[in-house]
């Protein structure tokens, strides 16, 4: 089983009980982000649609743009939206990397959580081409500072733990740097029922691990302006074209 595969199954259980404090879509920095919702908005890689869901409550007048390339949490994508009739008419799911995926001429900003660190080094200069050239002034690219860096080591850490009916999901971590500026992240997810480990699912995967420094000095001068919002976001905002 992939990693994609297994965050279907255990995701959204491994969340709870939920802590709006600590929870990765509690404490969204809305306002200082600045979207423009006259215009679409587009969440960027949203997994299995947590965001989208957020993102479109913030902002209930908006049209909004789901990119999701992985089908196992597109599927999950896709049911949120469905279940929700308002969202529905209003959202559009495009099955694509960022790289590649269609989005209207001009957006009022974009999502970017977790995912910086999925792209290579060319990948993420083209990517901000890309979005420079779809932002209009003042736009932002909400960024979470998450590059790809897990803490746990090489020692197996467990670093979630939910209950569902009899069953109790587990999640264990171990990371250990690769080749090629990566990390390879192993996830163990258990299921224990009367005490007992009655299935146990282990996934890899290998993003790359980098820093702030780097990520920030990619980011091409003169198209955007960089703001710290808080400890966990930056804002990526599109900067006005210097004109001679």
């Amino acid at each position: 089983m992939k990693d994609h595969e297994a965050w279907a199954e255990f995701g959204d259980v491994l969340r709870l009980p939920i802590n709006p404090e600590t929870d990765y879509v509690g404490g969204i920095p809305w306002e200082g982000a600045g979207f423009k919702p006259e215009l679409p908005l587009v969440d960027i890689g949203p997994g299995s649609g947590l965001t989208t869901v957020a993102l479109a409550e913030q902002f209930p007048d908006a049209e909004i743009i789901a990119v999701e390339p992985d089908p196992w949490m597109r599927s999950m994508l896709m049911m949120r939206i469905a279940e929700r009739d308002p969202l529905r008419a209003r959202a559009t799911v495009v099955p694509n990397s960022i790289l590649d995926a269609w989005m209207p001429e001009q957006i009022g900003g974009a999502l970017l959580f977790n995912v910086i660190y999925f792209l290579g080094g060319r990948a993420r200069l083209a990517f901000w081409d890309r979005m420079a050239q779809v932002l209009p002034e003042g736009a932002p690219i909400l960024m979470s500072r998450a590059y790809g860096v897990v803490d746990t080591g090489e020692e197996l850490v467990r670093t979630a733990s939910s209950t569902m009916g009899r069953n109790t999901y587990e999640r264990w971590r171990q990371t250990v740097p690769v080749k090629d500026g990566r990390v390879e992240i192993t996830n163990t997810y258990k299921t224990i029922r009367g005490g007992e480990v009655v299935r146990e699912v282990t996934t890899k995967i290998a993003p790359f691990s980098l820093d702030e420094e780097l990520v920030v000095s990619e980011i091409p001068i003169g198209k955007f302006a960089i703001e710290e919002l808080s400890e966990k976001y930056l804002v990526i905002r599109r900067a006005p074209d210097i004109r001679r």
